[in-house]
Order: structure tokens, then C-alpha cells, then sequence
């Protein structure tokens, strides 16, 4: 165990799937959109400039163009500039926020990842996909389906042999619940590394996630006692408010969206033993959040019929988490007002911005007490995926 003798468990890494996108899907793409996916990934290529280039915006998404603050002109500002920080121009995508570069095969070659777990002193990782919510924008849903599933099978192959230490979230095809859902039973008995359902923070009509159409996938993770994993990109669809905010603004106003539609919309109420994690969307916002949907949020209220308790009662009874960045500074302030029970630990590997080597140092220096830095270490976690207490000695023996 990599803490004091205590497990450390990253809840939010992620698989860059279009860095070299015929690794991810092409071999494990239905038989029936091979033909398809051919194309499609002959098309991506020709849109990547450069490695770590996405290559998917130009093809299926409207991405709104960036307004600069204070300005009225698009002649009074550099427009190279804006392309730039759009991310329309090649850098350094393997460049993490403490300055280190990220072997990019981490993305297909499970080694890679283990040998920086180890020394970042990190025992289980989760992995999110990077872009693929985006594929809501393709017109055949059917496709979307079929990269998704492929994407799971090959998650499912990357996890398979690293002794309990990497977990993966399958992709909700939220225009296809139906197939979801039974993708969702399929691995959770097949895969012992499978966490769940990565759930955009909206969805693709923009509809907010207290929509009933999802009660059916709700109502199975709870039967299937897996935890919703809320996740959100930025400036891609499933949208959610000011996509043009600078990154860390776009997240946090992303789950306080996911947030007042799962509070206010009953869900915590229609599925009581069903537990959801926000994630990539910061910690420090939580408290404020919680006061002010108290305050606005009635139970039974005319706008939120469904909900029998309020946030703040919901906060406390085991079934929202949510995941604390490693450099936030008020994460002490979080877990002070809040409790230390609903945080988890999180660092975005390998994305550029996440603290890698030194997630773990960061919250362990911060001021708060001892049992707050194991509980969002590691120990929380095991309550948001309780199956994954099952491996957890198998993962110490592992892990050293």
C-alpha cells in the first residue's frame, strides 16, 4: 500500500483513444462496421497535424467559437492567438502541469502505465475515456454503439493482466439505452476490472441528467451495485453552460449542472442505494453548491416533486462523492464543512495539467487531518466501488 501502509486509489486517469486510434478500436470493431470505421478512421488521420492531435472536431461536432472577454471586434485581437489556446495548434500534449513528459504508449501498452503508478506511489488506477461522449455527435448511432463496444473490449484486454491494479468505465450510448444497459450487465459479470458507466454531465438533446429516460440505466447500476462515474469534456458536446470559460470555470459549472438536476430531480431519492461521483470537476465548489441548493430546492417543492431530501442531507448519506484534484487548495475547506467521507482522489494522467509524479505529495502536505488524507486517498473509494475491496489485498501483494 502506497500511503502509511493504506491503499491510493487515482479515480480519474484517462486513455487518450485517438492517439493512435487503430490501436484502440480497429481490431475489436463489430464485423458489421469494419467497412465503416475504415473510413471513419482514414478521415481522422487526415485531420491529425501532429502526435496527440485529436482529429475528431473538424469531423462530427459543432465546437462554438471562442469570444474573447472585453472584446466587441474579432479585428482588435489576435485571432493566431486564440487558435492557440483553442488547441487548434500543435504542442506538447504529453507535458504534464508539473513539467514532466508522459510516455505516450501508456495509451495501449498497460506496462507503461503501471511503471509511472509506481512512481507516483499510486495501487489501483480508473480510466475514463478522453473524447469518445463527443461520438453522440455521429448520425448513425448504430457506429457510435460499435466504437463504443470496441472501445470496451479493448479496455477490457488492456486491464486484464495487471493483477487488479487498472479498472476501466465503459461509454453510455445515451441515444441507446437499451444496448447500454445490457453492455453494462455484460462486463459487470465478465470483467472483474469493469468500475461501471462513465454518464456525461448532460445529455446529447441537452436535457439535464435527472431526464427519466435514464431511470432504466440508473435503476440497473443500483441492481448491479455500481456506482455512476459524472464526467464532462470541455467545448464538446454533451454541452453543458459557457463552454467558452476557461477550463477549470467549464468543469466546475459542469457538475454544479450535473449536480442541481441528480439533487432536484430526485434521483438520490428514486434510487436510494444507487451512488454517484462527480469527477474533473474540482472539489472546492461543493460546499457553496450545497448551502445554495438548500436554500433554493424545496422538498416536494412545485419545481422538484421528486425530491424527498436536500442536498445537504444527501451529502451525508453515502451516496454522492466526488473527486478532489490533487493542487487544489481548497480541498481542506471542502472536507471541514462537508465531511470526510465523499472525496476522492484524482489526477488526469496523462493528460497536459495533471500534477503527475506528485498527486499523492500534494494532499498529503495539505492541512487537514490524518484519517481526511486516507479516506481521500484510497479508503473512500472502496466505498464507491465496493467490489473493488474484494482485490484489495491481491492489489497490495501486487503493488508492495
Amino acid at each position: 500500500m502506497s500511503y502509511n501502509g493504506n491503499i491510493v486509489i487515482d479515480t480519474d486517469s484517462h486513455i487518450r483513444e485517438y492517439w493512435e486510434l487503430d490501436r484502440t478500436y480497429k481490431d475489436h470493431i463489430d464485423p458489421a462496421y469494419r467497412e465503416t470505421y475504415a473510413r471513419f478512421s482514414e478521415a481522422v488521420r487526415a485531420q491529425q497535424r501532429g502526435p496527440g492531435d485529436v482529429g475528431f472536431p473538424q469531423l462530427f461536432w459543432p465546437r462554438h467559437k471562442a469570444r474573447p472577454l472585453g472584446a466587441h471586434e474579432a479585428f482588435e485581437v489576435d485571432v493566431k492567438e486564440i487558435a492557440s489556446s483553442n488547441g487548434s495548434a500543435p504542442g506538447r500534449p504529453t507535458v504534464t502541469g508539473r513539467g514532466h513528459d508522459i510516455d505516450p504508449s501508456c495509451n495501449w501498452d498497460p506496462a507503461v502505465r503501471l511503471r509511472d503508478m509506481e512512481i507516483a506511489g499510486v495501487d489501483v488506477s480508473f480510466m475514463f475515456p478522453s473524447q469518445a461522449d463527443g461520438f453522440c455527435m455521429l448520425g448513425d448511432v448504430g457506429f457510435e454503439s460499435a466504437l463504443h463496444h470496441a472501445y470496451h473490449r479493448f479496455m477490457s484486454d488492456y486491464c486484464s493482466g495487471a493483477g487488479g491494479r487498472l479498472w476501466w468505465m465503459g461509454c453510455l450510448t445515451m441515444r441507446d439505452l437499451p444496448t447500454s444497459i445490457a453492455q453494462l450487465q455484460y462486463w459487470a459479470k465478465e470483467d472483474p476490472h469493469f468500475a461501471g458507466m462513465h454518464l456525461p454531465r448532460a445529455c446529447p438533446d441537452g436535457r439535464m441528467l435527472d431526464n427519466p429516460d435514464l431511470y432504466p440505466f440508473y435503476a440497473a447500476c443500483e441492481e448491479l451495485d455500481l456506482p455512476v462515474w459524472v464526467h464532462g469534456g470541455s467545448n464538446r458536446p454533451p454541452f453543458t453552460p459557457w463552454v467558452a470559460a476557461p477550463n477549470g470555470l467549464y468543469h466546475a459549472i459542469g457538475g454544479q449542472y450535473a449536480l442541481a438536476a441528480l439533487v432536484g430531480g430526485g434521483v438520490f431519492d428514486l434510487f436510494p442505494k444507487l451512488r454517484i461521483g462527480l469527477f474533473e470537476n474540482f472539489c472546492g465548489w461543493m460546499p457553496y453548491l450545497i448551502e445554495k441548493l438548500d436554500d433554493g430546492f424545496k422538498k416536494n417543492g412545485a419545481l422538484t416533486p421528486k425530491m424527498k431530501r436536500n442536498a445537504s442531507e444527501i451529502a451525508a448519506g453515502g451516496q454522492l462523492f466526488c473527486a478532489a484534484e490533487a493542487d487544489e487548495a481548497h480541498t481542506p475547506y471542502a472536507i471541514e464543512s462537508l465531511g470526510e467521507d465523499i472525496w476522492l482522489f484524482s489526477t488526469d494522467y496523462p493528460h497536459g495539467g495533471s500534477p503527475w509524479p506528485d498527486g499523492v505529495k500534494l494532499i498529503t502536505e495539505q492541512d487537514m487531518p490524518e484519517s481526511a488524507k486516507v479516506k481521500l486517498l484510497g479508503t473512500n473509494a472502496l466505498r464507491f466501488l465496493p467490489r473493488l475491496a474484494g482485490v484489495a489485498s491481491k492489489v497490495a501483494a501486487v503493488s508492495g
